[in-house]
């Protein structure tokens, strides 16, 4: 190594990259990527449990957002492995936070790969009771919070036409927000987003209007520009439903910051999203 050469730890480039992502998009997400593959074999060599928790939950998130849907399996076999890390280190009670990133990853799966998403739905569904079981025996709001939130996700999913289990999942997120601690600003902003969803689903568009234009100033104050447009494409529902004619506005917006993150699965979905 030259003089006043700094050597780059790949997990920690993968993770900077990896948050970068919901600013830059894409091209930092294969930045990402890149630099995670790169750090797996040492990280696996040093048989550490905490080194190798941080990187497969790095790898199954970056994964996770390719939208790809060979990717996303491979997204879902690094999550289950986390959870059984977790568990296998500290305890099964642990295990929450990185359940519902398995939860997570089969909702995604279920938006992607339709034809599939029925059995992608139910086998999360199964999943998440223990998740909640394990989240309200853990006495941590956060992690019940995250457990509820979850759970709301994948009622709206499995729902269809279904006016009760619609209703379910509406209760789940206000249980979950109820829970949600004052100094976790992001993770219930990013929740927000499937409340807002249940509640459009629940025909109550002025509240989930109210809902969104709540959050969307925690993103922009963050440069979280991928959460920032999926709140713009879920007000456009919301004032679609209310027959107001910003609608269109909105959907322009998440369409503009789909494409300049380019995330074109994202921008194709905002693009259609009005019929």
């Amino acid at each position: 190594m030259t003089a006043g050469a700094v050597s780059v730890d790949p997990l920690g480039a993968g993770w900077s990259a990896l948050r970068a992502f919901y600013r830059d998009g894409a091209p930092a997400l294969r930045t990402a990527l890149d630099a995670l593959q790169a750090a797996e074999p040492e990280v696996r060599r040093s048989h550490e449990d905490a080194r190798l928790t941080l990187w497969l939950l790095g790898v199954a998130t970056a994964l996770q957002h390719t939208r790809n849907p060979e990717s996303m399996d491979r997204a879902l076999q690094r999550a289950r492995e986390l959870v059984n890390v977790v568990a296998r280190a500290q305890d099964e009670s642990a295990t929450v936070p990185y359940r519902t990133l398995v939860e997570g990853i089969y909702r995604d799966l279920a938006d992607v790969i339709p034809p599939q998403a029925a059995a992608y739905v139910t086998e999360a569904l199964d999943y998440s009771e223990r998740t909640v079981r394990l989240a309200r025996e853990s006495r941590r709001d956060d992690w019940l919070a995250a457990a509820l939130a979850s759970r709301g996700d994948l009622l709206l999913r499995a729902a269809g036409a279904d006016r009760r289990m619609i209703r379910r999942a509406v209760t789940a997120h206000e249980d979950a927000r109820r829970h949600w601690p004052a100094r976790d600003v992001e993770g219930r902003a990013q929740a927000a987003l499937g409340y807002a969803s249940a509640l459009l689903a629940a025909g109550e568009a002025d509240k989930a209007e109210r809902v969104l234009r709540e959050v969307l100033p925690t993103f922009e104050a963050r440069a979280d520009r991928y959460h920032q447009a999926a709140a713009h494409l879920l007000l456009a529902r919301a004032l679609l439903a209310q027959d107001r004619d910003e609608a269109l506005d909105e959907q322009a917006a998440a369409v503009s910051l789909y494409k300049e993150l380019q995330c074109r699965w994202e921008q194709k979905l905002a693009e259609g999203a009005l019929g």
